[in-house]
């Protein structure tokens, strides 16, 4: 019996479903599809630097009481850890301080960054300018390199799902968006649509000598080693942990990476084999 290419989509359109509800489960608790950095939607950040791991769940516990919002996380480097604490800019960050050196912990080497409301809401508006612009320029070339609907399309299709999901199990995973996290989102808009311009060139302009299963089996061999090179390169970034920006960027493009191997093997091919028949190309 003949496999119905189409029943490659279920498992992109569960995981899509998926996404939505994770976005809407978090717009109706926070009014807001995902959680933003202190950098895209302003606050402070208190910083402690020591050699030794401090107990975050009771600092978090002990700075609840007097201060909100608090959001306290640990983070880890060749020179020691670091507890960073997340927090409103109309608190005073000598109170908040003061507080934890009360709880015996050793407080002497820390700093304090602020970004004001305004200046947040700016990056926030700039970033998602940065994300649309993108998106319209891989579209244009997109079109530009395949002159037709169907393929083009699926290509975008593909890359925007990528960045939809990736975004919802940010939120499940508890990784806010930050202007490290843009620049792995913007990243993954090159890595997505690297592999669906190659997929689609090998179905649409190799030898038609060759069958569809030929040809995807090429690409299949070719894109997978992409992917996992990339994959291999990042994985001992986010082992060594080496600091908090690269290993949020790492993180991310894990997880858009995961949903990049779907979306081009099942989502862009299944569309692409339908087009293939009806052009009579199968």
């Amino acid at each position: 019996m003949k496999f119905d290419h189409k029943y490659l989509l279920i498992i992109p359109v569960v995981i899509f479903l998926v996404s939505v509800a994770i976005l809407v489960n978090q717009y109706a608790q926070t009014g807001e599809l995902f959680k933003r950095s202190i950098e895209l939607k302003g606050g402070m950040v208190i910083t402690i630097n020591t050699q030794e791991r401090l107990d975050t769940a009771a600092i978090e516990a002990a700075l609840k009481n007097k201060f909100q919002p608090i959001n306290v996380r640990e983070i880890r480097s060749f020179r020691g850890y670091g507890t960073v604490i997340e927090t409103s800019s109309d608190l005073k960050s000598d109170d908040i301080i003061a507080e934890i050196k009360a709880l015996g912990f050793d407080t002497s080497d820390n700093s304090v960054d602020s970004i004001g409301p305004s200046l947040g809401a700016s990056f926030w508006s700039q970033t998602q300018i940065a994300i649309i612009a993108a998106f319209v320029l891989m579209g244009i070339v997109v079109f530009i390199l395949f002159r037709t609907f169907v393929p083009s399309t699926a290509v975008i299709i593909s890359a925007v799902c990528d960045i939809f999901m990736t975004l919802a199990f940010m939120q499940l995973f508890g990784i806010e968006l930050s202007l490290a996290g843009l620049a792995a989102i913007l990243m993954l808009i090159g890595y997505s649509v690297d592999t669906d311009i190659m997929l689609t060139s090998r179905l649409l302009k190799e030898s038609e000598d060759k069958t569809l299963n030929d040809k995807l089996r090429h690409a299949v061999k070719t894109g997978l080693t992409m992917t996992f090179t990339s994959i291999g390169a990042l994985i001992p970034l986010l082992l060594l942990n080496i600091s908090p920006v690269i290993t949020q960027i790492a993180t991310v493009l894990l997880i858009g990476l995961a949903f990049d191997i779907m979306n081009t093997w099942l989502t862009n091919y299944a569309i692409l084999k339908w087009y293939c028949e009806k052009r009579g190309m199968a």
